[in-house]
């Protein structure tokens, strides 16, 4: 049995039409008519239509290297010599893919002339004793032509953010710090740090400054009434206020609270247990005595 009847007989046998073939294969129906029919002067060369061949024995479930095979023994002295010109033509407009088995290798030149690093494709459709380089192509590498000075380029850029975001996340936190621990007017920072000394006085508010060196009951009045802080001290604990006017300084446990107003020390107002209110800065004519 010839080639194309064996085609013709299995699409026949899988109720299969050759326009079902045509849309699966792209290939013209006219062109697997010639197949079935063993006309293969309608090629440009007998690789194209080995290419069909295998296309058609793909859809109808026939061995693609098995017609191959039969192909070659049964056409061994036919070799039809077609102007390929217009024929190839008009197959790769028609098919949009063309078999590329019986053409040379391709070299393409790299960028750096005498370095050849080219890789074989070879045709997925083509036996293994058959096979032979389709398009030599050359194979990717890394250091191209421009490339350092690209990638020296986008690290230099990666670099300069990191700093950026460094920078601003460290003026951030400095900022963010003065602002806890500055405080608002009127607000006192509880837990102070125990380290007491003398507070400089460098803006337009007044400062007070508050350790306690035993537990004690503090009320401190700010600019008149305007704010307050209530607070129950323990021994260590120092406290920092500051007002835009005066301060008013209510002492439960005057003995065991030590004042220092404006970085000036007061020192202690009173004695263990005695109750002691003061307004800083005094009031004209008024002067403040510490008891120690």
């Amino acid at each position: 049995m010839s080639l194309g009847s064996e085609l013709k007989e299995a699409r026949e046998a899988r109720k299969i039409t050759l326009e079902e073939i045509t849309k699966k294969t792209k290939i013209p129906a006219k062109y697997l008519e010639a197949l079935e029919e063993n006309r293969y002067d309608i090629f440009p060369s007998h690789t194209y239509a080995k290419g069909f061949i295998r296309a058609y024995a793909k859809v109808v479930g026939i061995d693609p290297a098995m017609l191959t095979r039969q192909f070659n023994a049964e056409n061994q002295q036919e070799d039809v010599k077609i102007e390929p010109m217009n024929a190839e033509a008009e197959l790769e407009k028609n098919l949009g893919w063309r078999p590329t088995l019986s053409r040379p290798p391709v070299f393409r030149r790299q960028d750096t002339e005498g370095d050849l690093n080219l890789e074989i494709v070879e045709d997925e459709f083509a036996d293994a004793n058959l096979r032979t380089p389709s398009v030599v192509r050359p194979k990717r590498s890394f250091f191209k032509k421009g490339t350092m000075p690209q990638w020296f380029a986008q690290g230099v850029l990666i670099l300069m953010a990191v700093v950026i975001l460094a920078a601003g996340l460290h003026f951030g936190w400095k900022l963010i710090s003065k602002i806890k621990l500055g405080g608002s007017n009127g607000e006192s920072t509880a837990n102070a740090p125990k380290g007491y000394e003398p507070v400089k006085v460098a803006d337009k508010y007044q400062h007070l400054v508050l350790k306690a060196l035993d537990k004690s009951w503090v009320l401190v009045t700010m600019d008149d009434g305007q704010s307050s802080s209530e607070a129950d001290m323990d021994q260590g604990e120092v406290r920092i206020y500051k007002a835009e006017k005066n301060f008013k300084v209510k002492l439960g446990n005057a003995g065991g609270v030590d004042v220092q107003f404006n970085g000036k020390p007061l020192g202690i107002l009173g004695v263990a247990g005695q109750v002691v209110e003061i307004q800083l800065p005094p009031a004209p004519g008024n002067t403040i005595e510490s008891a120690n």
